[in-house]
């Protein structure tokens, strides 16, 4: 394909665009969660003023580096959720993240420029993993419900994984049909009210 038919048909052109778009924001939902997990455990109270971090989150976090999404990480590896494999991962995704925001025009024109679908994968491997590991040993953990039960890892569902493939259906068209999850979001609040 050339660079000319890449930007000018109108399909070519609207599912890189979306590619470029959906893989931008799944990165950045993706960090937000890993970042925002041990931080709000952390965090000792909320307020006006924000949020106050307690010394532990600065000392048992922030000290494995001072960009709290890699010391994230590093707290998360230290806790067995994750491996070193998992960091490269997660690095090469944000590597990829940045080549597309700061080289969109590339990816909507040059042949040679596309987003990486196994960077995707993998992106939403790390955060599912970080995902259910702190199901099991934070949310779980502390629920008397589940005391001395066995719990099935492969039926844990992350709500931002979810979030992340409902927004891949509904940018490709992969609904079951047209306006599937929007038309079942209002059934919802109609049935409730």
């Amino acid at each position: 394909m050339e660079s000319w038919e890449k930007i000018t048909n109108p399909v070519v052109l609207r599912e890189n665009l979306m590619s470029a778009s959906v893989y931008i924001s799944a990165y950045e939902m993706c960090r937000e969660f890993i970042v925002s997990k041990p931080k709000d455990f952390f965090t000792d109270n909320w307020g006006i003023a924000g949020e106050k971090l307690s010394d532990e989150y600065l000392d048992d976090v922030m000290s494995f580096d001072k960009s709290p999404l890699k010391a994230s990480l590093l707290w998360f590896k230290a806790q067995d959720a994750i491996n070193d494999q998992d960091i490269r991962k997660f690095d090469k995704a944000r590597e990829h993240r940045n080549e597309i925001a700061h080289n969109l025009p590339m990816f909507i024109s040059d042949p040679a420029h596309e987003v990486n679908g196994q960077i995707f994968s993998e992106l939403l491997e790390v955060a599912h993993k970080i995902g259910v590991f702190w199901v099991i040993n934070y949310e779980l953990s502390i629920s008397p419900d589940y005391h001395g039960q066995e719990i099935d890892e492969s039926g844990i569902q992350i709500g931002t994984i979810m979030m992340i493939n409902m927004m891949r259906q509904i940018a490709f068209g992969q609904e079951p049909e047209e306006g599937y999850f929007y038309n079942e979001l209002k059934r919802n609040q109609r049935s409730s009210d």
